[in-house]
């Protein structure tokens, strides 16, 4: 009988255990923007934000998606979604941000038509060499109407990618997790071909 070994390439995209090795925390780098507010009645802000993995020729999506808290004039006030953006806006150093009102204004309170354009000029990186000068994390979050699919979903916050800011972000989804405010799939309940990249509901607010 001809004795043979198993084929797996070195660069295969998974990890020792089988699973994948891009998930977790990893370097990512900001592709771009786009805004799909229109497409959701329920939100004030639905911004996709595309991401490179390092080592990995596929893309994913961070969504910062939600609605404003409002004081009783109508004005804006701190809440998870404002929370959300301005981890955005300080990791790729943009200095605007939502007016009182919610209207986006830029550094010197001009206002800003189109967040996502905006962004796209000003705070992506090289596409043909990019940076990977964020940290990010991501997992596999199951579905909400159908469990025995599982979304590749990243955290929607980022840090610096520094030694200090690195430590400080595990610190933080640690404590989510251990308040089981990130619920991630359990894989072995999950169908042959039923995980997929977003499932664009409303997400929860932690």
């Amino acid at each position: 009988m001809n004795e043979t070994t198993r084929f797996r390439p070195e660069d295969l995209d998974t990890a020792p255990d089988g699973g994948s090795k891009f998930l977790g925390f990893l370097p990512v780098a900001i592709m771009g923007y786009e805004d799909k507010t229109d497409l959701f009645d329920w939100a004030d802000v639905f911004i996709s934000v595309t991401l490179q993995l390092e080592g990995s020729q596929y893309p994913v999506e961070m969504k910062i998606v939600g609605s404003y808290d409002r004081e009783s004039n109508g004005n804006i006030k701190t809440c998870t979604l404002l929370k959300r953006l301005y981890w955005l806006f300080d990791v790729v150093g943009f200095q605007g941000g939502p007016d009182v009102q919610g209207n986006w204004v830029d550094a010197d309170g001009n206002s800003i038509d189109n967040l996502a354009l905006y962004l796209e000029k000003h705070h992506v990186t090289n596409p043909l060499v990019p940076r990977f000068d964020a940290y990010g994390y991501v997992y596999k979050e199951p579905g909400r109407k159908d469990p025995s699919k599982a979304y590749t979903t990243v955290y929607p916050r980022l840090v610096p990618n520094t030694d200090k800011m690195r430590t400080e972000l595990e610190g933080y989804i640690a404590f989510l997790k251990g308040k089981n405010l990130i619920k991630e799939a359990d894989m072995s309940n999950v169908q042959p071909n039923g995980a997929g990249t977003s499932n664009g509901s409303e997400p929860t607010k932690f």
